[in-house]
């Protein structure tokens, strides 16, 4: 129950929720269970980011196996993909709720293999957008992975808040040249 906890806190609100305290009470146990179970925030730390990569990549999967196999205009797959990779949810706020701290677990040698360990099920699940949406030719799903990630951190410097629907529209871009 903490585990999940600590991986809806992270998802939700970032690394600054992923606290003892908040995590005992979102679990709804005796705060000294967290520092008994975990004794240092590291290994807080550590076992949110690994519940929420699984909560991130399990989402990813079904909603790409949930997607009705019809062609999509480059748009609509860009949007299908920034939602699937992000997934159980997003919102305008990505890049500073998840994007953010996803970049800083790479940065993290502890976190760094747990980010790595999650990323073929998030490809696969793109891929599965990709082939159900009518892209099956684009072949380099990592790049269209990366493409997304640097296309939200741009999207986040509009200054309309619009990340979203920029960074949709640069993947579609993206996208385009594959034809």
């Amino acid at each position: 129950a903490m585990a999940e906890a600590a991986a809806h806190l992270l998802i939700e609100e970032g690394f600054g929720a992923v606290t003892h305290r908040q995590v005992a009470r979102a679990a709804g146990v005796p705060q000294g269970s967290a520092s008994y179970y975990f004794p240092t925030s590291a290994s807080l730390v550590s076992t949110a980011v690994e519940a929420a990569e699984d909560v991130r990549a399990t989402a990813a999967q079904e909603r790409a196996d949930a997607l009705s196999r019809e062609p999509r205009s480059s748009a609509a797959t860009a949007r299908e993909l920034i939602e699937t990779l992000y997934a159980p949810h997003v919102d305008d706020t990505v890049v500073d709720v998840r994007l953010d701290p996803m970049l800083t677990a790479m940065r993290d040698p502890a976190l760094r293999p747990i980010m790595r360990a999650s990323r073929p099920r998030l490809l696969a699940a793109a891929q599965t957008v990709l082939d159900a949406s009518g892209h099956a030719h684009v072949s380099d799903v990592d790049l269209v992975a990366h493409v997304v990630d640097a296309a939200l951190l741009s999207a986040a410097a509009a200054e309309d808040g619009r990340v979203l629907d920029h960074a949709t529209e640069t993947v579609a871009r993206f996208l385009d040249h594959w034809h």
